[in-house]
């Protein structure tokens, strides 16, 4: 009886088994063959990349001023103000240059005039030295006659000797003239080498200053005007009243379109990182949208920052718009 009881108990714990091992099997089909609702999402792999913090900058920047002495008359804009190609930004008074130049242009028609009459001088003295051998020649023609009408007893002695002093006076008159325009040519031409020197060098002074204004791109005579379709006025240390040459920096103007990113690597990434390389940019200020670009330069050394070592880099963005502020912080994030 022992032993049938025992049989039953080994038999009972095998159905059980068996039942439990069948549940199992069933659970891992249903896991299987379950409804879409059931079924395992594979996870996306992440793209590597670099992240890394930059800063919104720009890579051209035009300095207003002038190469000559002016005052500043009227600053027509502000820092932070953007303008577009043609805004009027600074106003001056160039009366100190239109006084220089002026007084140049009057220095050389006093020139010209004296180096032109000078040659005048020349000229008339040889016109007239002419005139005198004409009449020396008509004397020694006339003379020659009256000496053979002399000879023959036609002409009396005293009327003789009248032409030969007449003939006499007119030889030293042409004489002394000659002296005269030799002295004369070699005075002309001394005076008129320093006089032509100075009528150069004053057109010399004359085009440099007319170079200088024409070198300010000034509209309506005395305004400087925006050059740039798309700028910003980045700071203006100059004032209305102040006086100004090529060494003061009336205003900069920053060209919005040459906005870039600056950002920097940490060593340990450099080496993934290369020109050409696809980025994404999302600021700080703006976190919903993302800019996009490319890497335009790396830098050819490590600079310390932060007690970090890095190299920085530029990028060159696609999407660039107004809601991307200079100086702006952002997070660029660099496709590998």
């Amino acid at each position: 009886m022992k032993k049938l009881w025992m049989i039953v108990l080994a038999l009972s714990v095998t159905v059980i088994l068996c039942a439990c091992g069948s549940a199992a099997a069933d659970e891992d089909m249903a896991a299987v063959e379950g409804g879409p609702d059931d079924a395992v999402v594979a996870e996306t792999p992440e793209v590597a990349s670099v992240d890394a913090f930059g800063v919104v900058t720009a890579t051209k920047e035009v300095a207003i001023s002038v190469d000559f002495n002016a005052r500043v008359d009227k600053i027509h804009v502000q820092v932070g103000e953007t303008v577009a190609e043609g805004a009027p930004l600074v106003n001056f008074d160039i009366s100190e240059l239109n006084n220089a130049l002026n007084d140049k242009k009057r220095e050389l028609a006093y020139y010209q005039e004296k180096l032109g009459q000078k040659n005048y001088d020349a000229t008339k003295l040889s016109y007239d030295l002419d005139v005198a051998n004409d009449e020396l020649a008509t004397l020694e023609e006339q003379f020659a006659g009256q000496e053979k009408l002399y000879q023959s007893g036609a002409l009396s002695k005293q009327d003789y000797d009248a032409a030969k002093d007449s003939l006499n006076a007119k030889r030293n008159n042409v004489k002394n003239m000659s002296l005269s325009l030799s002295s004369a040519h070699a005075s002309v031409s001394n005076e008129n080498t320093e006089i032509k020197n100075t009528v150069q060098r004053l057109l010399e002074d004359i085009a440099r200053l007319e170079e200088k204004y024409a070198a300010a791109n000034f509209v309506n005579g005395n305004q400087i005007a925006s050059t740039l379709k798309h700028g910003v006025v980045l700071e203006i240390p100059s004032k209305e009243g102040a006086y100004v040459d090529r060494e003061n920096t009336v205003m900069t103007i920053v060209d919005l379109d040459s906005r870039i990113v600056t950002a920097d690597i940490a060593e340990e990434f450099i080496s993934k990182i290369q020109v050409g390389q696809e980025t994404e940019i999302i600021s700080q200020a703006n976190p919903d949208h993302v800019y996009h670009g490319k890497i335009s330069r790396v830098w050819g050394i490590s600079v310390k920052k932060g007690g970090e070592t890095i190299v920085p880099i530029e990028i060159e963005l696609s999407d660039i718009d107004d809601a991307l502020y200079m100086n702006f912080n952002v997070d660029v994030k660099i496709m590998l």
